[in-house]
């Protein structure tokens, strides 16, 4: 093939076995998102694929231009109607998916294929928004490969395997420039555009701003990880692994509760020589919450974030994704050694009337103890002696006297029954008390030096305030079900198998198998999608770019960025198609674009004749008319000296420009006559 050519075979639309090739390509990136999107969307999406697939084997004609417009606009509607939106995480990527599997309908020029398979680059990103596992990264670059080797087939219309291999050597000869740009291009906190609203919605820790019967029995039935950490002073013993996530103040007879009105109490004031400081490298999950999950009694955490009324590390955005941070606990600290006014109200606040026989034993031993301590004793050693059992599977209490029918009817519940219960029962009796939500326990990973804290670790305990002492935590839990504390939750019910695999710990060799696993995505979590300036700062430091490099590094790295813009340039313009000035040239193109759009697109290998002759017999209505023309210009473009340049040449580019195919050939006469 010579210049002219391949050049002009840029114009011509991808032959079958392409267009075969782009729907595999499109398959193979979507495939993920079937984990994620609504099934309709599928259902949509998967036959308009298999159409084309069947209409690329068997040669079928495009859709026309009315066709396609009503199925872009189906689509939208589809969209609009099964989210309420056309934008935000999955209505946005749903409706990608939709137009994308269009596009294949009007792929008739190179530019086309070119144009489908960038957006199809921005469909593979989108994968990044629903997990950012190291399978999923994994898949991305096998997903880029597949794009990459599609623009080079595209562009030369080389065999398969050849195009697989030379996309394989493109990403090889591109892999240093990624990763000195990885590690060396500055990093700013957060990601450079805002998640769509609804980003992560599907990924939640578990805990939110409410607690009621049942909430936390129905997370320990999730084996998901919560978080992962990594005691930088050495790991805690069992008994003080508590993990701190919001504070409840607020109970309206069933459910325990945070508003609005927490933002105005007075943060939580620690004795800072009182306990002993432990620093944990945190990796958390996306919440959809405000708050940072801590050890024990947080004082500080590596990113912005400022200490609650009920000691909770709050930050001003909602986690939506992965975040990884540094957070410095005070163990046994002293907390609010004195509280103020309005905070102890908050604190004793319980509603007007229900639970009334809760009320009465707190006034029993109100008059029955002198010190709020011994009350405190009272209510562990009424769950110690008495039959209260720790299940999974608690009966339904009422909605007005909930507490009333634990304490007293049914006596069985889980982490929230007891923690509620025992939290009302110091109120009434004038203690001041709250409820505090989190994760108890943790689980040592056989791979890496870290532990797993999972969803089924979540857990529900009561601090109250003491005189001396300021807020002292309580775990009625481990009044009735002591190895809930030591052993984890595991050991602590009889329904063991209700509980999800991994949180059994069973050790086996699928455990085993997944442990690993989890070690994997702990490293990649920890040094590639949690690098960010301070991971950064510590690399530079380790390489001797640390301290006064700053300015340098900055230069160095924008230099590198404008060097490589420089010889992206260059190669573009080495490269760039350029556009034949010939006018007979460009009225023979007219033409070819013309009967491309009503379905008869020139080959890359077809000349001028060739294409004529193909085209007179599909349509024999405009046979004449395509012939003159191919003969005409071919005279012109390979034999000039003989035609008369000027008068031949001006009445070629005329009828060129004249020509005006029509869509569908004209019935003949006799058949309209039979009818």
């Amino acid at each position: 093939m010579t210049a002219a050519t391949g050049k002009r075979a840029l114009d011509n639309a991808p032959d079958a076995g392409q267009r075969l090739r782009l729907v595999v390509c499109l398959s193979l990136i979507a495939i993920p998102h079937a984990l994620h999107l609504p099934i309709w969307v599928l259902g949509l999406a998967v036959p308009i694929m298999i159409w084309q697939f069947v209409a690329a084997l068997r040669g079928w004609p495009l859709p026309g231009r009315w066709v396609r417009f009503a199925l872009a606009a189906a689509a939208f509607a589809a969209v609009f109607a099964g989210f309420g939106r056309v934008n935000g995480q999955e209505a946005g990527v749903s409706l990608l998916v939709l137009l994308l599997a269009l596009k294949l309908c009007e792929i008739r020029t190179h530019r086309d294929a070119m144009v489908f398979l960038t957006l199809t680059c921005f469909l593979l990103a989108t994968q990044f928004l629903f997990s950012q596992s190291l399978a999923m990264a994994v898949y991305l670059v096998v997903g880029t490969w597949v794009i990459v080797a599609a623009f080079v087939d595209v562009a030369s219309a080389g065999a398969p395997r050849a195009t697989l291999g030379e996309s394989a050597r493109l990403l090889v000869q591109a892999l240093p420039v990624a990763v000195l740009l990885f590690v060396l291009f500055p990093r700013i906190p957060g990601p450079i555009w805002g998640l769509p609203a609804d980003a992560g919605a599907s990924a939640r820790t578990g805990l939110s701003d409410s607690m009621s019967p049942g909430s936390l029995t129905n997370l320990a039935l999730d084996g998901g990880v919560a978080l992962r950490a990594r005691f930088i002073d050495g790991a805690v013993p069992p008994a003080q692994r508590y993990w701190r996530g919001p504070v409840l103040w607020d109970f309206d007879g069933r459910t325990w509760s945070r508003n609005d009105a927490d933002q105005r109490l007075t943060g939580g004031r620690l004795d800072a020589r009182s306990g002993r400081r432990r620093q944990v490298d945190i990796t958390l999950e996306p919440t959809r919450h405000d708050w940072l999950i801590a050890l024990d009694v947080p004082v500080a955490a590596d990113r912005p974030s400022r200490l609650t009324a009920g000691a909770t590390l709050r930050v001003a955005d909602d986690v939506n994704e992965r975040i990884r941070y540094q957070a410095t606990s005070l163990l046994g600290g002293v907390l609010d050694r004195d509280l103020d006014a309005r905070m102890r109200r908050r604190a004793l606040l319980l509603p007007v009337e229900g639970n009334e026989r809760a009320r009465e034993l707190a006034r029993r031993w109100y008059a029955q103890y002198r010190q709020p301590a011994e009350i405190v004793n009272a209510a562990l050693r009424r769950f110690r002696q008495q039959p209260y059992r720790y299940t999974l599977s608690p009966p339904a209490t009422s909605e007005a006297a909930s507490i009333d029918d634990f304490l007293f009817e049914t006596r069985a519940g889980f982490c929230e029954h007891y923690a509620g219960a025992f939290t009302f029962l110091m109120r009434a009796a004038g203690i001041p008390a709250r409820v505090v939500t989190g994760y108890q326990g943790a689980e040592r990973a056989t791979v890496g030096d870290y532990w797993v804290v999972r969803n089924s670790d979540a857990h529900a305990w009561s601090e109250v305030w003491l005189a001396g002492r300021g807020w002292v935590r309580v775990d009625p839990t481990a009044a009735v079900a002591p190895e809930r504390i030591e052993s984890g939750v595991a050991a602590s019910i009889a329904d063991r198998g209700s509980l999800p695999y991994m949180a059994r710990a069973s050790g086996d060799a699928w455990y085993r198998v997944q442990m690993l696993w989890d070690g994997i995505n702990a490293g990649w979590n920890r040094w590639f999608l949690a690098y960010g300036p301070q991971l950064q700062q510590r690399m530079l430091d380790l390489l001797g770019l640390g301290g006064g490099w700053g300015r340098p590094l900055l230069a160095l790295t924008t230099g590198v960025v404008a060097l490589l813009a420089l010889v992206s340039v260059g190669i573009a313009w080495r490269g760039r198609r350029t556009l034949d000035t010939d006018a007979v040239v460009a009225a023979w193109r007219g033409v070819c674009t013309r009967l491309a759009r009503i379905g008869y697109p020139r080959r890359r290998d077809e000349g001028a004749r060739a294409y004529a002759r193909r085209i007179a017999a599909l349509r024999p209505d405009m046979a004449a008319d395509i012939e003159s023309l191919a003969q005409q210009y071919t005279r012109l473009r390979y034999a000039p000296e003989q035609v008369s340049a000027a008068a031949d040449r001006d009445t070629f580019i005329a009828a060129a420009r004249a020509f005006r195919p029509r869509r569908r050939a004209p019935e003949p006469r006799s058949s309209r006559n039979a009818l």
